[in-house]
């Protein structure tokens, strides 16, 4: 495989903005480090799905399968509450494919965040205050310290906003649709990984990859 397509399916606007300077990055860093052989990852999806019935998305996606190797889902867990039935509606997209056009299981990779997207932008202080130019600490503007402290926050997308007000002032606000993507060219997978739902996400991915013959 020397050129990896990849679709998506994701909750919103922030996440999709977020994801696809992620995604292609990982591939990319994962596939030098361990890599069977050359493979060229395109910097954007090839065709992005939305959220539908699991039977419609299914449709689309088995009709449109040869223009991708790989299916991102996301879905925000919420919580613990939330977590289980969330995975079970993600995975069963991936049943779904299975079923009508045998999409192999392990190329449909789930993407859970521990509640929200924003749990995994703020898992690397130093990339999040780059993207803010602040120059203090992480603690002065209120951001977690590393990635389990950002996954133990209930509202990350609230702490995020708090951060980039308290650095840049309420007039120079920034949402996190807008920090997402400098924040996701910045990060660090060594410190992603200390989150557990990004190490369990990048799992699956190297899954993939390697049934791909990538790795």
């Amino acid at each position: 495989m020397s050129y990896v397509c990849w679709a998506t399916l994701y909750e919103g606007t922030t996440d999709a903005a977020y994801f696809d300077i992620l995604i292609p990055r990982m591939m990319e860093e994962i596939i030098l480090a361990g890599g069977t052989r050359h493979a060229t990852i395109p910097p954007a999806p090839a065709i992005r799905f939305h959220r539908s019935t699991t039977e419609r998305v299914a449709r689309e996606a088995c009709a449109a399968r040869d223009a991708f190797h790989l299916l991102f889902i996301h879905a925000d867990t919420g919580g613990r509450a939330m977590r289980a039935g969330l995975g079970e509606r993600s995975d069963a997209y991936c049943a779904a494919m299975q079923a009508l056009c045998e999409w192999p299981p392990a190329r449909c990779i789930t993407i859970l965040p521990e509640h929200e997207t924003e749990a995994w932008i703020l898992a690397d202080p130093e990339a999040v205050l780059a993207a803010l130019g602040f120059n203090g600490s992480p603690a002065a503007i209120g951001l977690p310290a590393n990635a389990r402290d950002a996954e133990r926050l209930v509202d990350p997308k609230a702490a995020l906003e708090a951060a980039a007000n308290a650095a840049r002032g309420r007039r120079r606000r920034a949402h996190a649709a807008q920090l997402g993507p400098a924040i996701a060219a910045r990060q660090s997978l060594v410190h992603l990984r200390q989150a557990k739902s990004f190490a369990a996400f990048e799992g699956r991915l190297c899954a993939a990859l390697a049934d791909l013959g990538c790795l």
